[in-house]
């Protein structure tokens, strides 16, 4: 067997690693979305709750969620972005966005645009959709600093909902390797 040869296994050998290490990351890093989220959910307003009305209140919601993150992966947020600790699933930080669909729009439809620019992740816009009783779908898009639209599994929300998309962008395994980029979505219920 020529050096070329095994110059070329071993190449294929280092693709295969950094893309099976991707996908843990994916993997991981929804998992950690949707503990924090589960966690951020049980911040429901105690008043209205009592009225029979299920509202998030959101700054709590995120106090919530930052600290699972921190005591899951060991993230810590910084505006929009999770900075990772030495031990954290990512080397590179993780930019988020949430959106809470509330007790009065969880039956509609709605299509979220969203930008990555290469720093963040915002909202680009809301497109809301026909009414359905059993509960509106909720289609997330992505459109990256290359104008690629990255389009999420559709959810069925089944009550009021509190949704959270990050933004993984990685850097490779090795530097000959591409960069690993994708986007990672928790559509939670608010907990009653």
């Amino acid at each position: 067997m020529s050096i070329s040869s095994i110059l070329f296994f071993l190449l294929v050998g280092l693709f295969v690693v950094d893309a099976d290490l991707a996908m843990q990351k994916k993997t991981e890093v929804k998992m950690l979305l949707e503990l924090a989220n589960h966690h951020a959910t049980f911040a429901v307003d105690p008043v209205l709750k009592t009225e029979g009305v299920i509202d998030l209140l959101e700054d709590e919601a995120m106090d919530r969620f930052e600290e699972r993150m921190n005591q899951n992966g060991g993230y810590h947020r910084e505006l929009q972005t999770f900075v990772p600790a030495n031990n954290s699933v990512t080397t590179d930080s993780l930019v988020f966005t949430r959106y809470y669909i509330d007790f009065r729009a969880w039956r509609q439809d709605l299509d979220i645009y969203l930008r990555y620019n290469g720093k963040s992740l915002s909202q680009d816009r809301l497109v809301p959709g026909a009414s359905r009783p059993e509960g509106g779908r909720l289609h997330i898009t992505v459109v990256t600093e290359e104008g690629e639209e990255l389009r999420l599994a559709p959810k069925t929300m089944v009550g009021p909902s509190h949704v959270v998309v990050a933004f993984v962008d990685e850097s490779p395994f090795l530097p000959l390797l591409p960069g690993h980029s994708f986007p990672v979505v928790s559509v939670e219920e608010l907990k009653h």
